[in-house]
């Protein structure tokens, strides 16, 4: 967002009083702090972020720079959490927003669309429903079900032409339900 708005760091980290090397922690954290918001407002002297029409913060979800790999799996390499923009969406409070790449979930989500996450109880998935399952290596987007062996999960992607996948249940490291979406049109 600052850089859309053509706002030059060094001169912001002057305003703010604080270094260059401070702000620049302060931009990559993987949570970003109202007070934060705040401060750059105040330091540029307008509303960027649309805060003084925000009543309700925590409706402010951040869209994270964390590849969700609708395809083969992808690593867990790559600026993680950094954010790349805010949206407000209301009846999305406390999601986060990820990027989809690849085409195993076509035509449901295609490559470029975002996806909100909402962290997932691993002992309540709502099985045939779209999640995020990450893993030591993979970060996939599936939708979940049940697997005959109770110590798997069956991963299913809505395109046909993916097999689908079983992984063991203890290899999930962490599991997020998706609770909407954004076209990559709608951005």
């Amino acid at each position: 967002m600052l850089r859309q708005q053509r706002v030059n760091l060094r001169k912001l980290a002057d305003a703010m009083n604080i270094s260059p090397q401070a702000l620049n922690s302060r931009l990559n954290a993987s949570t970003f702090s109202r007070v934060y918001l705040d401060e750059i407002t105040d330091a540029l002297g307008r509303d960027i972020f649309g805060l003084s029409e925000q009543k309700d913060f925590e409706s402010i979800i951040p869209v994270l720079d964390l590849r969700v790999c609708a395809g083969c799996g992808i690593g867990l390499e790559g600026d993680e959490n950094r954010v790349t923009e805010y949206v407000t969406i209301p009846s999305l409070k406390g999601c986060y927003g990820l990027t989809v790449y690849g085409d195993s979930m076509t035509p449901r989500y295609h490559s470029g669309d975002i996806v909100f996450v909402r962290p997932a109880d691993g002992t309540a998935i709502d099985y045939g429903h779209p999640h995020l399952v990450i893993t030591q290596t993979d970060r996939l987007l599936k939708v979940v079900y049940p697997s005959d062996d109770e110590n798997l999960l069956r991963l299913v992607a809505v395109n046909t032409d993916y097999p689908d996948m079983e992984i063991p249940k203890d290899s999930v490291l962490f599991i997020y339900k998706v609770i909407g979406m954004l076209r990559r049109e709608q951005i």
